[in-house]
């Protein structure tokens, strides 16, 4: 099973009874990225978070690269 896996299993259930309890998907979501980045602050630099964060708020819009088409 890979990593993806593990961490999808788990996301779902907290949507799920997240659900059931009221709370947003939202709210759920903002308090993952909260966690994530507690668990990065113990093993990496701040440097490299803010990095990795950077790198998927500059990936938030798809778009459409016309380089790497065939």
């Amino acid at each position: 099973m890979s990593t993806w896996e593990i961490v999808n299993r788990h996301v779902e259930a907290v949507l799920a009874e997240a659900l059931t309890t009221g709370i947003p998907p939202e709210t759920v979501a903002s308090t993952l990225i909260t966690e994530a980045i507690r668990i990065l602050k113990t093993r990496r630099p701040v440097n490299d978070i803010r990095a990795e964060l950077q790198f998927a708020i500059e990936n938030l819009v798809d778009r459409d690269y016309e380089f790497m088409r065939p």
